[in-house]
């Protein structure tokens, strides 16, 4: 049985995500100007505790308590069912499951950075909380199985 958590904690944790991902505050790092990639990555390889990586493990944190309330195109039972096959051909069922959840998590980033009004996020954390709520009937075997996402 899973843990369903209350559909109030479910916004904010969706609505905090959003302020991380969008307005992180990188002001410790005001005089520093990186002229490419390689110097960024020099930078974050090393500098630990940096505001990247900061930022990263926050964002990280936040979706691995919510990930099976996000909308996405793979449902659970397509994502074991993929895991088990391709299990078969890479030997680690659990390396291909974490690849397809990394995956859902970034679809989700680029749908969060790509809403442009509060009305469009608004209808997503609708949407999120009706996977909530779906989930949660599900779980007390109240409702057949209506499947809204993941």
């Amino acid at each position: 049985m899973t843990n369903i958590i209350s559909e109030v904690e479910l916004e904010n944790k969706l609505n905090e995500f959003r302020d991380i991902l969008i307005n992180y505050d990188y002001s410790e790092i005001d005089n520093i100007i990186f002229f490419d990639i390689n110097s960024l990555n020099y930078y974050i390889e090393n500098n630990k505790e940096n505001p990247f990586e900061k930022q990263y493990d926050a964002i990280e944190k936040i979706l691995n308590s919510i990930y099976i309330y996000l909308p996405c195109s793979i449902s659970d039972d397509t994502i074991n069912v993929i895991s088990k096959i391709l299990n078969v051909k890479y030997g680690d069922e659990t390396l291909v499951k974490q690849n397809l959840l990394f995956n859902i998590k970034l679809e989700f980033i680029e749908m969060v950075k790509n809403i442009s009004s509060e009305e469009e996020w608004q209808n997503l954390v609708l949407l999120c909380k009706k996977i909530r709520t779906t989930k949660e009937k599900l779980e007390r075997k109240e409702l057949d199985y209506d499947y809204l996402g993941r």
